[in-house]
């Protein structure tokens, strides 16, 4: 099927960024997002990620501007109407993702594709909440979606053939390379970090240097990053929600969060974004 409007629900890191590289690939986007100090910020992330793109030889001025022109952002679903696909990008709270998907099939058309960039809950629960499980499927993008070229396609038993099929050649048509993957807990990435991340943040607990760490397994396993340094540009609070989210589902205490890490979420310290993490990254 031809895929010519997109609705994007939720303008956070995500959400604006997923937006960004669709309207590149040329379809309009519209970003949906209930609070206006949010959708301030989204404008801001584009911008300064669209400058990045011109400054690295990414993007031309002129490629930028029709980005810009593409992409409209709104605080009613009601643009969703008009929609080809619709993916939702907002935290990964169930009920929050249950009140976005009941807003969406109140409105969208049958035809349209439905999808969650979800990193760790279940696309058969999730499609659940849509009212059309048949068209339902997780595209789980990854951060920051301009440059990152994996995107994982995750149908559950119920997708239609079609739908999958359409995802797919969807993602490839925007530059991305897409993969199946088995929707279970964590689908291929998640479920791999999330063990990885957990071993490392218990290495730590045990006297481990960070920078030790993450240079032993750059080294070690050819890793481009460490995996504390990519819990730090994740977002420390993304990483815990994804930990708890494993044990949760799977049982496997090897996915246990250590208490350092709850104590430097609680304490407002989530990496990258707030200057300090398990990294200190100054103003």
């Amino acid at each position: 099927m031809d895929i010519h409007v997109v609705a994007i629900i939720g303008a956070g890191t995500m959400g604006t960024g997923i937006g960004q590289v669709v309207a590149q690939a040329g379809p309009r986007v519209h970003l949906i997002e209930a609070d206006e100090a949010a959708i301030g910020r989204s404008r801001q992330r584009l911008e300064k990620s669209l400058q990045g793109g011109i400054e690295r030889g990414k993007l031309s001025p002129q490629e930028a501007q029709r980005v810009r022109e593409r992409l409209t952002w709104e605080t009613s679903y009601d643009a969703v109407a008009e929609c080809d696909l619709v993916i939702e990008a907002v935290f990964e709270d169930r009920d929050v993702k249950r009140a976005v998907w009941a807003g969406v099939d109140r409105r969208a058309p049958e035809a349209a594709l439905l999808a969650s960039n979800t990193s760790t809950l279940p696309i058969a629960e999730l499609a659940g909440y849509s009212g059309r499980p048949e068209r339902f499927l997780g595209l789980h993008f990854f951060n920051p979606p301009p440059a990152m070229k994996l995107v994982e396609v995750i149908p559950h038993a119920g997708t239609l053939p079609d739908v999958r099929d359409a995802a797919v050649a969807f993602c490839q048509r925007l530059g991305k390379t897409p993969l199946l993957a088995p929707d279970i807990p964590g689908f291929i990435v998640n479920r791999a970090l999330g063990a990885l991340v957990a071993a490392a943040l218990e290495v730590w607990d045990q006297g481990g240097k960070p920078e030790a760490i993450d240079e032993a397994l750059e080294l070690g396993l050819g890793h481009k990053m460490g995996p504390l340094r990519t819990c730090d540009l994740v977002g420390l609070d993304i990483i815990l929600t994804m930990l708890d989210l494993l044990v949760e589902q799977t049982g496997d205490p090897r996915f246990r969060a250590t208490e350092r890490l709850r104590q430097l979420v609680a304490e407002g310290k989530l990496g990258v974004k707030t200057g300090e993490g398990i990294y200190h990254y100054g103003e």
